[in-house]
């Protein structure tokens, strides 16, 4: 492990924001790494908390920086972007606070990226807020590709974002992903691209990212890394208003990443809509916004080639109408 002034190969950035709790064993975590080739940069987005209690006891002797916002930024990605301009390191692991991993993460992940890709991760386990796993919770990527993560693979970046990210964010958890650090005008790009998103940042940052540097991706089908589900995470249901705010992003990343994915022809989307890749968005809108009668008919928290593509969906499936119509409202 790395101290100020030394050339790491790995800059880790742990954005952490009131995850008191969960900080520990993450920052132990990372400290049991069997690579050690890596500095530790920590960022608290001004918790008001026991976070930096944590922090000063779980890291008393071992070198890090830590960086602490006086006001709270309210984005992920600003965070992780504001981590990056700090790195030292040829790579970057963005190490979520309340997740954890295998001590050989950063082996595995470092070794396909000394081979030449641009982008490493592997798959992921979820773990409730005492740390069992969630058996119910399926690997995401899972969704949309029942074999195409069930072993390791290599693939061109470009390929991944045209295939999949349109239908979802395959890259789906931060900390299981181990990336080159992009130089400066990418990141300004990325910055630009996930400035004011609070859901979906990392499906834009992830996506332009790839399709920015045009390197190639690794996939590892071992479960190194773990997503802590938990009532603090950005998936928890707040209010109306909140869930109004998903939907408006999740329309807008989609119109994004088709753009830079398929900029023609652009009717790609209503291939994407009628497979039913966007399914899960339109059982998201269901489940978590509820809507009355006349938001299912008009849908106006949505809108873009996503709006659209539901209609069309809807009108494709009589069965998926009906339960859509039938849904219970809010």
């Amino acid at each position: 492990m790395k101290g100020p002034g030394d050339s790491p190969l790995v800059s880790v950035i742990v954005p952490n924001y009131e995850h008191a709790p969960f900080l520990g064993e993450r920052l132990r975590s990372i400290l049991g790494q069997t690579f050690r080739d890596f500095e530790l940069i920590v960022l608290d987005d001004a918790s008001g908390d026991d976070s930096l209690q944590v922090i000063e006891e779980t890291l008393r002797g071992h070198p890090y920086r830590l960086f602490r916002n006086a006001i709270n930024s309210g984005q992920p990605c600003s965070q992780w972007l504001s981590g990056l301009r700090q790195a030292a390191g040829r790579f970057v692991w963005i190490a979520e606070s309340d997740d954890t991993c295998s001590p050989l993460f950063l082996e595995r992940m470092v070794r396909p990226l000394q081979e030449g890709h641009g982008l490493a991760y592997c798959r992921t386990t979820s773990i409730d807020a005492r740390g069992d796993r969630i058996s119910s919770n399926p690997f995401w990527p899972d969704t949309f590709d029942p074999e195409r993560w069930q072993s390791s693979f290599s693939m061109d970046g470009a390929e991944l974002c045209r295939t999949f990210m349109a239908r979802g964010n395959v890259i789906a958890n931060a900390s299981s992903v181990v990336f080159r650090k992009p130089d400066d005008r990418l990141l300004a790009t990325l910055r630009a691209v996930t400035a004011r998103s609070r859901c979906t940042g990392d499906w834009l940052l992830w996506t332009h990212y790839l399709m920015g540097t045009g390197g190639s991706v690794h996939f590892e089908s071992a479960e190194l890394s773990c997503f802590r589900c938990h009532d603090q995470t950005t998936r928890s249901i707040v209010s109306r208003q909140k869930e109004r705010q998903r939907f408006a992003e999740y329309s807008s990343t989609i119109a994004s990443v088709l753009r830079i994915t398929h900029p023609w022809p652009r009717g790609h989307w209503y291939r994407v809509a009628t497979s039913g890749s966007w399914d899960w968005l339109l059982y998201e809108y269901l489940f978590r916004y509820r809507p009355t009668l006349p938001e299912k008919l008009l849908i106006r928290i949505m809108h873009g080639p996503l709006r659209l593509g539901i209609y069309v969906r809807l009108l494709q499936v009589a069965g998926l109408r009906h339960r859509y119509l039938h849904w219970p409202t809010g």
